[in-house]
């Protein structure tokens, strides 16, 4: 099979470093032109090993049946959704991304076949070029338009470990509900998970942000207890975020994407999370 990622953050480079391991075509597009010359050069790397593959900065070079996987933020989709339709119009498309705000986009596409995908994985980006991670990665995939048949070949790659859902507007809204928990939270105190729970200061703000999403979206108590987010900190206190992991490798952050969907979905103000939201975007604009 042929890929085309687009971004190179932790998720972009992961993916295409998984793909290419696993004996694919890939292609990798990146804004970044020292970025791309350095993946040219040296590949993705993951300890001793590493994956020689192709990047470029812009989509023309995408080959029209190649899966085109979209990886870069909410923020930078709007310029990307507009090649796409003009330059890829025949691809299959496959949202990876955090957050659900980039449904908004997806709909407006005239391609025949739309996917969307959840990554569950503990990599990091250590550079351009290089990541880390000990867990296989897990990849959730779902229907946005078009035939379920186009993209069952997905589930078979020896690159993850892939399922398929029937509704994954619910598996992601299910996922944005654990991220606004965590994600907000870690990225901006800069903590690992298991300090939600053993610090008595972050314990107490992970208490309050619940209760405040809960007042929102009362189904959090059934699709994420507080209880079992808690336990899943503490059972893997080193895990990191994605939104800490873009942090420390200095890339954009799924702010948008991610928490300003959740503000919009509801009439409640959410001061807590709001103020993380600015906090967030603040720290992005400092760069």
């Amino acid at each position: 099979m042929k890929f085309a990622i687009i971004g190179a953050g932790v998720t972009g480079l992961l993916t295409a470093y998984l793909l290419k391991k696993a004996g694919h075509e890939v292609q990798v597009i990146s804004q970044q032109q020292e970025q791309v010359a350095l993946i040219n050069e040296n590949g993705i790397i993951h300890g001793e090993n590493r994956q020689q593959l192709t990047a470029y900065t812009d989509l023309e070079h995408i080959d029209s049946d190649a899966f085109v996987v979209l990886t870069s933020t909410y923020e930078e989709l709007s310029p990307i959704v507009r090649l796409l339709k003009i330059r890829c119009a025949s691809n299959k498309i496959i949202f990876l991304q955090q957050g659900m705000l980039f449904l908004e986009k997806a709909k407006t596409l005239s391609h025949r076949h739309i996917a969307a995908a959840i990554l569950e994985t503990d990599c990091v980006k250590l550079s351009d070029t290089e990541i880390h991670f000990d867990k296989t990665p897990q990849v959730t995939f779902g229907l946005v338009k078009g035939h379920v048949e186009e993209f069952q070949s997905l589930l078979k790659a020896a690159s993850w470990k892939a399922i398929w859902v029937e509704s994954v507007e619910a598996q992601l809204f299910e996922n944005v509900l654990l991220a606004s928990l965590i994600d907000p939270l870690t990225a901006m105190m800069k903590i690992q998970n298991g300090e939600l729970v053993t610090n008595p200061h972050a314990y107490e703000l992970f208490r309050n942000l619940y209760n405040e999403l809960y007042l929102a979206f009362p189904e959090i108590e059934s699709l994420q207890p507080i209880e079992l987010v808690a336990a899943s900190c503490a059972a893997e206190p080193n895990a990191i975020s994605r939104m800490l992991a873009d942090r420390l490798a200095g890339d954009p952050m799924e702010v948008e994407g991610l928490m300003l969907y959740v503000l919009n979905r509801t009439k409640l103000e959410l001061p807590l999370f709001k103020s993380l939201y600015h906090l967030l975007k603040t720290v992005e604009v400092a760069k």
